[in-house]
């Protein structure tokens, strides 16, 4: 419920807030498992944040964790989006609200780089392995700017490099349940 009240900007402000709750604070999920889910949950069909709480609900409490996990996300959030929404139709003129909104972009902005670091710190982390990860983020962010390459082609290198660096990597559904 916390990141269904909290959250403000949409997906990178609410994934920063999953990772800190779930990750961070509770320690329900490690660091790779949560971003596993996150990877996994971006071929989803729909809202991928959706996909993601029930990926990690499913996880932590089976198909009841589903149901609870989505009504605790979305109900909270659906609530103070209304209520927002009433209240916004009253105030939108007002030069504080104006500039208060002003404000949000930067916020969500900052939420974004603080998700990145995140990733990165952990990242670093790994050693070379993560160089090579860095390495191709830049070749693909840089291809995608400045080439006319099709995403066909990024995804199926993307496919070769993750065979390449994390053949033998083992995966957390051959993990152990209890870690």
């Amino acid at each position: 419920m916390v990141v269904g009240t909290q959250s403000v900007g949409g997906g990178s402000s609410t994934l920063y807030l999953m990772r800190r709750e779930l990750v961070e604070k509770r320690r329900w999920l490690t660091e790779r498992e949560f971003l596993e889910d996150w990877a996994f949950s971006k071929i989803s069909l729909g809202i991928n944040l959706i996909a993601m709480s029930a990926l990690i609900t499913h996880r932590l409490a089976g198909m009841r964790g589903i149901v609870v996990g989505l009504v605790a996300m979305l109900v909270p959030a659906a609530f103070v989006t209304a209520l927002m929404t009433a209240g916004y139709e009253v105030v939108r003129d007002e030069p504080l609200v104006r500039s208060a909104l002003a404000g949000a972009g930067p916020v969500t902005a900052g939420m974004a780089v603080g998700l990145a670091y995140a990733f990165a710190r952990q990242s670093v982390r790994r050693g070379k392995r993560a160089l090579a990860e860095w390495s191709y983020w830049a070749v693909v962010i840089a291809t995608g700017l400045f080439a006319s390459v099709t995403p066909t082609v990024v995804i199926l290198v993307g496919i070769a490099v993750g065979f390449l660096f994390l053949r033998g990597e083992p995966s957390r559904a051959s993990a152990d349940p209890g870690s």
